[in-house]
Parts: C-alpha cells; sequence; structure tokens
C-alpha cells in the first residue's frame, strides 16, 4: 500500500491525513462542521447547527457535507472529515480520537483533498446593495442592458455601470486594458456586491492573466455570467476557490423578463442569488427542471462532488494553463453552441487525452446547439462514444446552455448527481444568506 500524507491550512487550522494512493473516492465537504468518527466522537456538537455528529456515517445528513458514497468499503472506518472555518470548534475534540481519525482517512488521494476543502461563498444579494454590470468579452447592445439596469433599480438595488460600456474594439467591447480596468476595479470596490457580465461571446482568455484575484479573494462577491465567462468561472475556482455563477446574463436572458421563453432562467437566477430565498434555514436544494426540458440518462448512478465546468469550447481552450479546470472528483458540466460534430469529437479527445474525464466523479450534459438538424444526430453519436461507458453517472439534456431556459448553475459549490430522480441538487448553500 502507498503511503502519502497531505495537509490543508485554513486560517489556522492543519487537517494531516494518512492517505492510500488508490481511486476510491471519499468525498469531502466544507462547512462549519466538526470531525465525526465511529470512534468515541459521537457526543462532539456542530455548533453551525447545534446537532451531534452521527454514531455511523450511514446515518449523516449534514446539510454541508458531502456524503460518502455507499460503496465505500466497509473495513475501514466509518470517518468524515469536514474541515471548519472555526478553529474553536476542535477544542471539544479528544486529541486521541482526532488522530485515529486522520489515520483512518483511507482511499482519498492527496490530489482530490486538495480539490475539495478551502472554498468560499460569496453574500447573498439583497435590495440595497450595488451591481456592477461590466463588459469583459464582446460588445454589448446598450438598449437591452440599460433596460434590465433598470428593472433591478425597481427591485431596489443600486447600478454601477461605466458610460462607456457600449465600446467596441472589433469582436471585443474596447481594448484589452479597458476591459481589464472595467472589471478589476468592480473586483476592487468594496461597495459592488455582486458582478453582472453583461454578455459573453469573445476575450476573456486575453485577460485572465491581468485580474485581480487577491482583491476578489479579499473580498468575495458574485460573479455571474456564461459561455466565454467559462474561462473567468474556471480561473477563479483555480486562484480564490470562489463559488461563481454560470448564470444567465443581460443581454441573453435577463432584460427581458415578462417573455414567458425567459421565465425559467430569471426564476432560477433569482432563486441562487436573492437573500430571500435562504430565510427558512433550509441547506441545498434541487435545481429545478422546466417541463419542456427533461433530461434523460447515459448511465446510471449517483455521485457528489464539486460543479464545475461550463462552456466546452472554454474548458478545452484552457487545459495547459494555471487556469484549468482540476476535475479531481468534480460533476462536470459541459455546454456549447454552434460546434460542428467533428469539433466536439476534438474537444472530447482532448479533455480524456488529458485525464479529466478519468478523474471526474459524473457528467451533465447541457445544451449543445446545432447550426442545422443534420449535425443533431451526429453529436448525439459522438457522445455515445464518449460516455455511454463511462464508470460515473451521465444525465443528458440538462436545462444549461445557449437556451432561454438556462439554469444558474453555482460553480464550484457540492451538489449530487442522482439519475434515478434526474436531479442535481446542491449539498450546500452557494451564498451566505
Amino acid at each position: 500500500m502507498t503511503i502519502e500524507y497531505a495537509a490543508e491550512s485554513y486560517f489556522g487550522l492543519v487537517t494531516l491525513g494518512v492517505l492510500t494512493s488508490t481511486e476510491s473516492r471519499f468525498h469531502v465537504g466544507t462547512g462549519s462542521a466538526l470531525v465525526c468518527a465511529h470512534a468515541g466522537l459521537t457526543d462532539a456538537m456542530d455548533p453551525a447547527v447545534g446537532e451531534k455528529c452521527p454514531n455511523s456515517w450511514h446515518e449523516l445528513a449534514h446539510p454541508c457535507s458531502s456524503s460518502i458514497k455507499s460503496n465505500y468499503p466497509s473495513s475501514y472506518p466509518s470517518v468524515l472529515i469536514m474541515l471548519s472555518k472555526n478553529f474553536r470548534s476542535l477544542r471539544r475534540i479528544p486529541w486521541v480520537a482526532f488522530l485515529l481519525t486522520n489515520l483512518a482517512i483511507a482511499e482519498l488521494p492527496a490530489q482530490q483533498v486538495a480539490s475539495m476543502v478551502g472554498w468560499t461563498k460569496p453574500p447573498a444579494l439583497k435590495p440595497g446593495d450595488t451591481i456592477a454590470i461590466v463588459a469583459p468579452a464582446g460588445p454589448v447592445e446598450l438598449e437591452k442592458v440599460r433596460a434590465y439596469a433598470e428593472q433591478l433599480k425597481a427591485a431596489g438595488f443600486r447600478i454601477q455601470m461605466s458610460a462607456s460600456i457600449d465600446r467596441r474594439s472589433g469582436f471585443l467591447a474596447g481594448a484589452d486594458q479597458e476591459r481589464i480596468d472595467e472589471m478589476n476595479s468592480a473586483i476592487r470596490d468594496p461597495s459592488v456586491r455582486a458582478i453582472f457580465a453583461a454578455r459573453g461571446g469573445y476575450g476573456l482568455t486575453r485577460i485572465l492573466d491581468k485580474i485581480d484575484y487577491a482583491a476578489l479573494q479579499a473580498q468575495p462577491k458574485i460573479i455571474c455570467g456564461y459561455s466565454d465567462l467559462t474561462a473567468l468561472h474556471l480561473a477563479i475556482a483555480r486562484k480564490v476557490k470562489l463559488i461563481t455563477f454560470h448564470s444567465p446574463m443581460p443581454m441573453s436572458n435577463l432584460w427581458n423578463q415578462e417573455e414567458p421563453k425567459f421565465k425559467y432562467a430569471n426564476e432560477s437566477f433569482e432563486r441562487v442569488l436573492r437573500s430571500s430565498s435562504y430565510v427558512n434555514g433550509l441547506v441545498g436544494f434541487e435545481i429545478p427542471v422546466p417541463q419542456s426540458h427533461q433530461p434523460s440518462v447515459v448511465v446510471e448512478g449517483k455521485a457528489q462532488g464539486r460543479l464545475l465546468g461550463g462552456n466546452l469550447t472554454l474548458i478545452a481552450a484552457t487545459l495547459g494553463t494555471e487556469y484549468a479546470i482540476e476535475p479531481e472528483g468534480a460533476i462536470l458540466f459541459i455546454e456549447d453552441i454552434e460546434e460542428a460534430p467533428y469539433r466536439v469529437d476534438r474537444m472530447l479527445s482532448q479533455l480524456r487525452l488529458s485525464g479529466v474525464l478519468d478523474r471526474i466523479s459524473g457528467l451533465v450534459i447541457g445544451d449543445f446547439t446545432y447550426k442545422d438538424g443534420s449535425e443533431q444526430p451526429q453529436i448525439e453519436a459522438v457522445f455515445r462514444d464518449y460516455f455511454e461507458k463511462a464508470k460515473y453517472p451521465v444525465l443528458w439534456n440538462f436545462p444549461v446552455g445557449h437556451i432561454p431556459s438556462n439554469a444558474t448553475m453555482p460553480h464550484g459549490a457540492l451538489v449530487e448527481l442522482d439519475t434515478q430522480k434526474k436531479t442535481l441538487r446542491l449539498l450546500e448553500n452557494p451564498v451566505n444568506p
């Protein structure tokens, strides 16, 4: 048995574990929770919810955690480690039991530990907060962006938007430095609680290395958008480990809230981001699916992990860079627009050859808009070639992508994918109410 040592330090808390370098997965959750183990920790209390830790991991239902796969070897002690942001909570734990717990962590790759801990949630939005609307990618249509800004003002929010947001430089919303300055100004402004990208398009990869990630880490805030914004979500995940939001944007789904086809996208967006959604104290919720967009199952199963991904083109484009996806144990989701079957195949080959597809715990395939109807069966055949024999659950036709019914997906949040129920469920609230 190969032994590795892993350590994670977070606000003064250091946890050491003895790990075997096998492929069995033991997911670690993040939240205000204590170390729970079969051996002697049944009286430990979780200060976040005031409940005792369970006698067995089979009984575990803590909302801040991911659960352990049912096939976790029974020969190992049943253990869940959830790192706490509150160092004081460790004082309750007998050191003997704490050491036993560390010795009991088997079957977890060290790299997966590093990818699963230390994530931050931004504050939820409430009336009176300031929202910055920015254009970090393609040129915007000012009329639509202004219409959405007025809707936000009517809902009680303050809006910050550059007078030159409709600038243009070829296929970009201005020169690189203009877009960098606008984005970093919003990130550094302590009064701004959320940053909404007006649209996607092109150009995020040109400025990823100029984003002020340190300022975002110091002042976490909501970051929203999809399509080209995937590059920014992936970069923030790598540099900050902040939950962001692959979501509708002002110029696509949000500006015309009265249009029936955009109702689902707007409701999903508000459900995830606004503080009024979290008043009842419940933790976690199922991402609803509209009746018109029911998913289908490619591979049966259930899995948990952090929800990562977005636009397939951008996931592939960032591979080999310091902003590339960290796929270990993740629930990957993908979508794209008007990509030819051979291009989808090539990008999936790139993910396979780079090891991404071998390291995820589950896959959610969103919408792939076709140039014409003849391409649909070809793209579906490509997906079957890659995923019909996958060793993890695969759900197809989830409502995410360049479509009116575009769900808001909390990028980096802990989720559970269940193909029997055809559901994607958040195991934690993606914002701090």
